[in-house]
């Protein structure tokens, strides 16, 4: 008798879990619908949040909110690329600064290169192609920031007026891709726990 007793609490025991397991997952998942919830997982919350409520609203699909997100960081990679293009601002900046270096123009070459791999590799990430999945996003995310970190490196050498304005003209592709990548993350979390409370 105790031990049916017990077989009977331990079924409950069990059941209760998880039950519980799928209610935290379901709640982890309904916080993802908030824009505000989702950006402070984020490295720059601010600029997340103030980016995307205007275009989406204060709640939507976290897939939405990814959507947007990386829309935005290609924009800004594609605002940074004019200012780093043939004659632009920071080609400008070193003739006047240094003219004719060939460093300082060796570096330009190669940030305008890592600018089209990182606009190639986030726009990736939009595609609506079948078998596309979130650790595919995240690689291509974490490519097109090490694409921008790469390019900045190329003028760490150089003169700091020249440094500082580089840093500064791709501080918002930086900041959305980087961002764009942890809602990934967070969107992927979401999607793992649910598969881990169904198989409880």
């Amino acid at each position: 008798m105790a031990s049916l007793f017990s077989h009977q609490t331990l079924t409950i025991f069990i059941a209760s879990l998880m039950a519980f397991s799928v209610l935290a997952s379901d709640q982890y998942c309904n916080n993802l619908t908030s824009v505000k919830n989702i950006c402070k997982t984020t490295q720059f919350p601010d600029l997340c949040y103030k980016s995307l409520v205007p275009k989406i609203g204060s709640n939507a699909n976290p897939q939405l909110i990814y959507k947007q997100s990386a829309e935005l960081a290609l924009s800004e990679i594609s605002k940074a690329s004019l200012d780093f293009a043939a004659n632009g601002k920071i080609e400008q900046l070193i003739q006047k600064i240094m003219p004719n270096n060939r460093l300082a123009l060796s570096a330009l070459e190669s940030c305008r290169t890592f600018l089209s791999l990182a606009s190639y590799n986030v726009n990736n990430t939009l595609s609506s192609s079948t078998g596309v999945t979130r650790d595919d996003i995240r690689t291509w995310l974490s490519a097109a920031n090490a694409d921008l970190e790469t390019c900045k490196y190329g003028f760490a050498d150089l003169a700091e007026d020249v440094r500082n304005v580089v840093v500064d003209k791709l501080k918002n592709s930086t900041e959305f891709t980087t961002n764009s990548l942890a809602i990934i993350t967070e969107i992927d979390k979401c999607e793992r726990s649910k598969m881990d409370a169904n198989k409880n």
